[in-house]
């Protein structure tokens, strides 16, 4: 709606510029024509004044037109005639009003006079108001019109607009859909749902075939290395091989493994991206499965010297339970992980949220970007880098918000939902 509102604006505006200047415009030609006539009907004044003077014996003094007045006053030279726009006091009324005087001079009976008519424009000044409030008022009227009859149309024509940019808002590439439309009256929106339609059905295609060949490339993966692990273990077993031999066998081991586990996570993370992973209609408590966690982790955490604190609700999310282990696993193992020796973690779950908080070392980078892929603060690092990669990919998919907040040497983890 925001470009009919745009649109809307801008005809309202262009409406109201069109109305003032319009309007203007108008007044002025109307006075200028009405003055134009008072000039002339002066000028015509002028003319029959002049002949009375020039042919009669006497000065004339009777009124021209009712409201018009005629003065004349002897003076000793004559000037230059003019025109003028004055305010008179109108004795009937007691009130000022608009005249306009020609003022010339004349000679009669032997003398020289300055002759000023008068004509009153206050007729005229209200027949000009009346005039231009009725057009403004009509024109007015016109444009309001126009501007809701537009809006109206704008409104239907873009509808199709819109309702194919609602169905791109809720388009779901995992789905596999391709968005199908209606035919339209209007040439130009069909066409653009036809092209919406094949470009649907081109992102669908190449979708399915990307992950079709992550999945196959990661299951063809596995079985060399399955195999390579089988030959690395049966030579571990000759008794023949040297020390050197052995520290090179032993580097080998573990740059295979280090890729199957790394085959394992991308595969993961791509199963999850795909929505493989249904989450049902009840909520997974995870209470058992932080503590079947932490069991596992014992040895690891005796080892590291771990104060261990746990304020644990019998609550949980909508989540499938698979999911909701990898979840767990990954937020201890990565405080475990990344703590100090004699280090803390503190776990709290409520009904709204689950954090995992503990001690470590001050990190070097914005702690957002660990939640990137293969992303970690030290190359040095054993691990794969993409532990929080899961943790942020299993809280989008799911709907749950991922935050890391660090207060000096504390670092916390926080799902809410």
């Amino acid at each position: 709606m925001r470009l009919l509102l745009r649109i809307l604006r801008y005809q309202l505006v262009t409406s109201m510029i069109v109305l003032f200047l319009g309007a203007g415009l108008f007044y002025v030609s109307v006075r200028y024509l009405i003055d134009r006539e008072a000039n002339k009907e002066l000028f015509q004044s002028q003319v029959k004044v002049r002949w009375q003077l020039r042919h009669l014996d006497t000065l004339p003094v009777y009124i021209l037109q009712l409201g018009d007045s005629l003065q004349l006053q002897p003076v000793a030279y004559p000037g230059r005639p003019f025109m003028r726009e004055t305010s008179m006091l109108n004795l009937a009324e007691n009130e000022y009003q608009p005249y306009r005087q020609l003022v010339f001079y004349e000679r009669a009976l032997g003398q020289w006079y300055r002759i000023t008519i008068s004509k009153m424009l206050l007729q005229r000044q209200r027949l000009l108001e009346t005039v231009v409030m009725t057009i403004t008022f009509i024109v007015a009227l016109l444009l309001i019109s126009l501007l809701l009859l537009n809006s109206w149309l704008s409104e239907r024509l873009w509808k199709p607009f819109y309702k194919t940019l609602g169905k791109l808002d809720h388009y779901q590439i995992q789905q596999h859909e391709t968005l199908q439309f209606k035919k339209e009256e209007t040439l130009e929106f069909d066409q653009l749902n036809h092209a919406v339609t094949q470009l649907t059905e081109r992102i669908a295609a190449a979708y399915q075939n990307l992950k079709e060949f992550t999945e196959n490339a990661s299951h063809e993966i596995q079985t060399p290395l399955a195999v390579i692990l089988s030959k690395i273990e049966g030579l571990f077993q000759d008794e023949t091989l040297t020390e050197s031999q052995l520290v090179t066998l032993s580097s080998v081991s573990e740059a295979a493994n280090r890729l199957g586990r790394l085959n394992q996570a991308l595969l993961l993370l791509t199963k999850i991206e795909n929505r493989q992973f249904l989450a049902g209609t009840d909520p997974v408590n995870l209470v058992p499965i932080i503590n079947g966690k932490l069991r596992d982790l014992e040895d690891l955490i005796v080892q590291r010297k771990i104060n261990i604190q746990t304020d644990l609700e019998p609550v949980g999310l909508v989540i499938h339970p698979a999911l909701a282990e990898i979840l767990v696993n990954n937020l201890l193992t990565n405080a475990i992980r990344h703590n100090v020796e004699n280090g803390k973690i503190i776990i709290t779950l409520r009904e709204r949220f689950f954090s995992v908080k503990n001690t470590g070392k001050i990190l070097n980078l914005n702690p957002e970007r660990l939640f990137e892929r293969f992303r970690k603060e030290s190359t040095a690092s054993a691990s794969l880098g993409l532990g929080l990669a899961l943790v942020k990919t299993i809280c989008e998919v799911n709907g749950q918000n991922l935050k890391y907040d660090i207060d000096n040497e504390w670092h916390t983890l926080t799902v809410s939902w």
